[in-house]
């Protein structure tokens, strides 16, 4: 080992041990990219990454209309609406109460990627569900985690992970979706088995049926949340269902004029709402800079200095020398760095950015997609058992619960994730 890559080995430890204790992760992740390419002799890499990524359209324009058409839905309530109508169901079959707790937190996380969002939505109306079925308050934060921080953001073309693996590889960001749609799913279905059985066995006695909403779901509220996911999975090229679409966009719609446009329908459709909703809309694409791209701002300074230094190369050797075994160092990579960091988000993105350029002329576009996804995956499920992760702990100060003990529950739930995802994969793959 050459001093230059055990220097960065050090920084990056440090890094990690900072960000564990609190501090705020773009403050590590810019002054670790800072010190290693001063040490590199060669500091204003870093400003050039900075400057780079703060008007990249290709990452800003997708998340940041994501976030300004989410904060649109919040206004409207169509968040909450979307959740009335997911648990309706729910209130006439208690024992569907876990498992289906589970689908519809991950269902609103694909909407509103935001999982703390997500579980505040969801929250307030599960919780209550599950506490009159007999389900202690451990249990029931449990559920909302696992549905809520499990990685129903990853269908969301717009969510940071999926722009990073297509900027990254410069696949479309259909292509990204669905190298993560099956070993995802399956890792999900096994999260939720786990979840019930967990939380099977600590039920208590029923109590009376809790009344969570007022009126009936509202349906086309409901349904404005997954409208711009339907849109982009029907426009998709190969289906080619509206021939003039297709040709204007031969590689796929664009994620931000789908968003956009759904933005403007729905202020339409509230057009005596309309100057509230407009400046909810660019309150979010603020929010969305101020609190993603941000990240991915940092996490870019932090790659320059570990390029500077050598690092990257020997990152990617590794995952290109142990052939098969790829997909596995890929997903507890991640899963190790979101578990310390409590972020999903910094772990995906900075493995994307770090690895997948190269491998891509290594080891080919769905090689490298493929290890994106695994890599969005593991950073999901290190979020969902980290007790620094924002979901957990307001999941626990919902439910009056200990983040930590939250953690010990959501664990063996993820591991089972992990394994289900990574076998699933290779089955994918090779059979």
């Amino acid at each position: 080992m050459d001093w230059q890559l055990g220097v960065a080995l050090g920084v990056s430890a440090a890094a990690l041990v900072l960000v564990w204790r609190g501090v705020d992760v773009r403050v590590v992740l810019i002054a670790a990219g800072i010190v290693l390419a001063f040490l590199g002799g060669v500091p204003q890499v870093v400003l050039d990454a900075f400057l780079r990524v703060m008007g990249d359209g290709s990452i800003v324009g997708p998340i940041c209309s994501a976030m300004g058409y989410a904060y649109v839905l919040r206004a409207l309530g169509a968040d909450r609406a979307l959740v009335e109508l997911l648990v309706a169901p729910l209130q006439r079959v208690r024992w569907l109460l876990v498992p289906g707790g589970c689908v519809a937190g991950f269902i609103v996380n694909m909407a509103i990627t935001s999982q703390t969002a997500a579980a505040a939505a969801v929250g307030p109306i599960l919780l209550p569900l599950l506490r009159s079925a007999g389900y202690d308050a451990l249990a029931s934060a449990a559920v909302l985690v696992v549905g809520c921080s499990t990685g129903g953001n990853l269908f969301n073309p717009g969510e940071p992970d999926i722009v990073t693996i297509s900027a990254a590889t410069g696949a479309p960001v259909h292509h990204a979706i669905g190298a993560v749609m099956v070993p995802h799913v399956v890792g999900f279905a096994a999260a939720v088995v786990v979840t019930t059985i967990l939380a099977a066995r600590r039920r208590g006695i029923a109590t009376s049926a809790v009344e969570c909403s007022q009126h009936r779901p509202r349906l086309f509220l409901a349904l404005l949340p997954p409208l711009p996911i339907a849109l982009l999975l029907l426009l998709m090229p190969q289906w080619n269902l509206v021939p003039a679409v297709t040709e204007l966009y031969p590689t796929g719609v664009p994620v931000t004029h789908v968003m956009v446009p759904c933005a403007v329908l729905a202020i339409v459709v509230h057009w005596r709402r309309a100057s509230e909703l407009a400046r909810s809309f660019f309150e979010g694409l603020g929010y969305g800079f101020a609190a993603v791209i941000s990240i991915i701002i940092a996490a870019a300074c932090f790659l320059e200095g570990l390029k500077v230094m050598g690092a990257i190369e020997h990152l990617v050797a590794l995952l290109s020398g142990v052939g098969d075994a790829a997909p596995i160092v890929a997903i507890l990579v991640t899963v190790l760095l979101a578990v310390i960091s409590g972020s999903g988000t910094a772990p995906s993105v900075t493995f994307s950015k770090a690895v997948l350029p190269s491998l891509v002329q290594t080891g080919g576009l769905d090689t490298a997609v493929q290890l994106g996804a695994l890599g969005a995956i593991g950073a999901s499920l290190g979020r969902t058992m980290s007790p620094l992760a924002a979901v957990v702990i307001f999941s626990a100060t919902l439910a009056e619960v200990s983040p930590r003990h939250v953690v010990r529950r959501t664990a063996p739930a993820m591991v089972a994730a992990g394994i289900a995802a990574i076998v699933a994969h290779y089955l994918w793959v090779y059979l």
